[in-house]
């Protein structure tokens, strides 16, 4: 079924089901309300009107039914939420189909780096960012899985980033499991809760010996301090507060410990259980990729699955709630060591399943954002899976920029055959040298990332991107635009001189200078790019630089795109062609904007 036709099929049933389950509550909430004032008025009429005896089971029925439509009225709650929480997933599908992807969801920012070898130049994280197309994770961990491979997981071709495209190839015909997903961790709420200090207490040590002889007492003293007051006739006047004191005396030192591990598990957990549902989800499929089979695996590395340690816990969690009823914190609580039994239930699960949690998030996690790449996939079919080669090249068939709308959106053929080889892109302004630097370097990324690109086809060998592109100046630290752009080509050949191949990609380079240095510059630096076996594309309007061909035979190879001028209105075709741009524009764009000052300068040398 097509994308569209799929996500706009199932927003129908969501929303009838949503629409359902409102109407259900609606029916179950008055129904409530009846047997609420029922029950009222039963007692009432049992209080002032004499009634036979069967009133009292009467109202007993009245009672457990009432306790019977809140339970059933909460999970209709539930349902409906769940409905509505799967909505989001197909209107986030349809709004990328429409090109509307850049109206909702997080930024990433986040995740931006200082000096990041691309991400600034690329758009990787913003309101208009590659994160923000690609992103449907719902959890802190799996938009931090899927930031990681954006920004390259480096040392991990071809095996890691094959095991990821297997992953997602998997999650792609999984359509209902992503919508699941989705909606039980769009329900987490949109802050994403953080499950950082319950995970950090988890996987610390542990403030609290309970060593045999304390555990023991925890469990034994109370049994027997109970027995005492309850046989207090029968035994020596005084054993129940000699018990009493000896409980004192025993949990004294430990009290202090005690009492903070309680309070602070129980304020920190609530930010830890709610992805239980996620978690039971994912166990419960029947996976089949490896990357997908292993996270799973990390889900039981204590014994038992993820999902039966989170319900251990929650029991544990549910009697530490105990204590925040004043008379039994007072006055049961101390009597049963409560607050002792609860802290040493927490400890012995710390030390069977703590240190494990954190996989289990993290795992998590990364099948979210596997599933980001997969509905990548589901949404874009003409989109292909990267073919991945042995040695460092990039050959590419009608190659798009994956953030352009598809019906304004004009691919090309670009290949890199080797390392050592270079594009030097000329052309007028706006006729799209820049957006195909952006195009190779996005879909290099998509393609490192496992997710499929924006071409028919693409063969990737392994690299390392790193642009210059976007050079920024800093007032507040005094450096200058030409300055700045010389530090990030720095970075460049400093990455060229490394292990791995690097896909540079430099556009307009050392344009903050004069035309004769400019030209030395570029020379300089395209050549030694080509001797340091890097590969990439440079775009420039200084036709001086394109004798580097014939030059550097083999290595440099010349490209342009042009402007077609019909009756005086300039268009472009964004049209990749071999050699040098034979005409310019920038003249002509002065005029159309209004800034005819060349023609005013002309009639002026004329008249004097």
């Amino acid at each position: 079924m097509p994308a569209r036709q799929r996500y706009e099929a199932s927003k129908s049933a969501r929303t009838q089901e949503s629409q359902a389950f409102d109407a259900r509550s609606a029916t179950v909430g008055f129904i409530r309300v009846a047997v609420a004032l029922a029950a009222v008025g039963g007692i009432g009429a049992i209080v002032w009107v004499p009634l036979p005896g069967f009133a009292w089971a009467l109202e007993l029925a009245l009672g457990l039914l009432f306790i019977a439509l809140a339970i059933g009225h909460a999970r209709v709650i539930a349902k409906k939420d769940l409905a509505d929480a799967a909505l989001r997933f197909h209107e986030r599908g349809l709004a990328r189909l429409d090109d509307r992807w850049h109206e909702q969801g997080p930024t990433g920012e986040a995740f931006t780096t200082p000096n990041h070898p691309y991400a600034g130049d690329l758009d990787l994280f913003g309101s208009n960012s590659l994160f923000r197309f690609l992103d449907r994770t719902e959890t802190r961990f799996g938009a931090s899985h899927l930031a990681f491979w954006l920004k390259g997981a480096i040392g991990d071709f071809p095996n890691g980033v094959r095991e990821r495209q297997e992953a997602a190839r998997d999650l792609v015909g999984r359509y209902a499991f992503r919508e699941q997903l989705s909606a039980k961790g769009a329900l987490l709420g949109e802050d994403k809760p953080d499950p950082e200090p319950f995970l950090t207490w988890a996987q610390g040590a542990s403030p609290l010996e309970a060593g045999s002889l304390l555990v023991t007492a925890a469990r034994v003293l109370p049994v027997l301090t109970l027995s005492a007051l309850v046989f207090a006739r029968h035994l020596p006047t005084g054993l129940w507060i000699g018990l009493l004191l000896l409980q004192l005396v025993v949990t004294s030192p430990k009290r202090a410990v005690v009492q903070r591990i309680v309070a602070s598990v129980s304020s920190m957990e609530g930010g830890f259980s709610r992805f239980a549902e996620m978690l039971a989800l994912v166990e419960t499929e029947a996976l089949e990729a490896p990357l997908l089979r292993q996270c799973q695996a990390r889900m039981s590395a204590s014994g038992a699955s993820a999902t039966r340690e989170m319900s251990r816990l929650a029991q544990i969690l549910s009697f530490v709630g105990a204590r925040e009823n004043a008379v039994f914190r007072l006055i049961a609580g101390p009597l049963l060591l409560w607050d002792l039994n609860c802290a040493i239930a927490l400890e012995k699960w710390r030390l069977r399943a703590g240190t494990h949690a954190r996989a289990w998030l993290s795992s998590l996690g990364e099948i979210e954002a596997l599933s980001s790449l997969a509905a990548l996939a589901h949404d874009c079919p003409e989109f292909a899976w990267p073919v991945l080669a042995d040695t460092p090249r990039l050959a590419a068939t009608e190659l798009g920029h994956p953030l352009i709308a598809a019906a304004k959106r004009v691919n090309n053929d670009v290949t890199l055959a080797r390392p050592g080889t270079v594009l030097l892109v000329t052309g007028s302004n706006m006729s799209g040298k820049s957006t195909l630097l952006r195009a190779l370097g996005t879909n290099a990324v998509l393609a490192l990332a496992g997710a499929p690109v924006c071409a028919r086809t693409l063969t990737l060998g392994e690299v390392r991107v790193a642009t210059s592109m976007r050079v920024r100046d800093s007032l507040s630290e005094g450096v200058s635009h030409f300055y700045a752009e010389l530090q990030r080509l720095k970075m460049v050949l400093d990455m060229a001189r490394g292990e791995r191949t690097v896909l540079f990609l430099l556009d307009e380079i050392l344009h903050g200078t004069n035309t004769r240095e400019r030209l030395i510059g570029a020379r300089a630096i395209v050549r030694k790019l080509v001797a340091l076996k890097a590969m990439g594309a440079v775009s420039t309007h200084d036709l001086g630089i394109a004798d580097l061909e014939s030059e550097l035979a083999g290595a440099v190879k010349n490209v342009h795109f042009e402007e077609q001028v019909n009756d005086d209105k300039m268009t472009f075709d964004y049209k990749l062609r071999e050699g040098v741009v034979q005409s310019s524009n920038a003249l002509a764009l002065m005029k159309l904007v209004g800034l005819d000052v060349v023609g005013d300068s002309q009639k002026n040398i004329r008249t004097a």
